[in-house]
């Protein structure tokens, strides 16, 4: 009886609708260049379908938007947040730590290092840093509080082992015809092991895909 199917076609013809809608704004905010990273951060807190697919085929959701990950001093001062924690999806779960930066960050340096080799910018490598740091802490400190085993491990069958980092910076509109600042970034990032390196261009292009999908 196609009649039954229809409540369950029109819910997901809205998804699809406000999916759509999602993507339309991600583009317009990318190309006007006026949102900061707080803004970054909240569009993508509740919209965190757009990293669902391509990701080592690992769905992800959201686990807990700003995570205590560790790293307080004894009077409990300074302790670091991750923007997200997300969970790939299966029986088992496993986190996954987010950081978003902005779109206009540098990927490279303006001179070359030597023949045409271009380090990372200050920007990537501390943004690299940071999600390193934060997966690590994460790992021995944040994840083992009974909070988080509590509402994690016992509540959503979410675990922590070697977690994996993202880390969302930069667009590659910025290096656009020179191939030598492409070559020494996308060497840069395959090579590295943690965190995985996403700009927000491949971001943009992989809810697309989804969508028309």
């Amino acid at each position: 009886d196609s009649g039954a199917d229809l409540p369950a076609l029109l819910a997901y013809r809205r998804v699809w609708q406000d999916r759509r809608a999602q993507v339309d704004e991600f583009e317009r905010q990318l190309r006007a260049g006026d949102w900061d990273e707080g803004d970054w951060q909240r569009f993508f807190e509740t919209r965190t379908w757009i990293f669902g697919y391509g990701l080592r085929y690992q769905f992800l959701h959201l686990a807990q938007p700003r995570p205590y990950v560790g790293g307080r001093s004894p009077a409990r001062l300074d302790g670091q947040e991750s923007d997200f924690l997300l969970a790939t999806l299966a029986n088992v779960r496993f986190t996954v730590l987010v950081e978003i930066k902005r779109p206009d960050t540098s990927l490279v340096v303006t001179n070359p290092y030597r023949n045409r080799t271009y380090q990372p910018s200050g920007g990537v490598v501390g943004g690299v840093t940071q999600v390193q740091q934060a997966c690590w802490r994460w790992a021995v400190e944040g994840s083992r509080t009974d909070a988080a085993r509590d509402e994690l491990e016992h509540g959503q069958h979410i675990y922590t082992h070697e977690p994996r980092g993202i880390l969302v910076i930069g667009d590659w509109a910025s290096l656009q015809g020179d191939r030598d600042k492409i070559g020494s970034f996308e060497s840069f990032r395959r090579n590295l092991q943690q965190p995985e390196i996403l700009t927000f261009d491949e971001l943009l292009e992989r809810a697309k895909q989804i969508v028309q999908t």
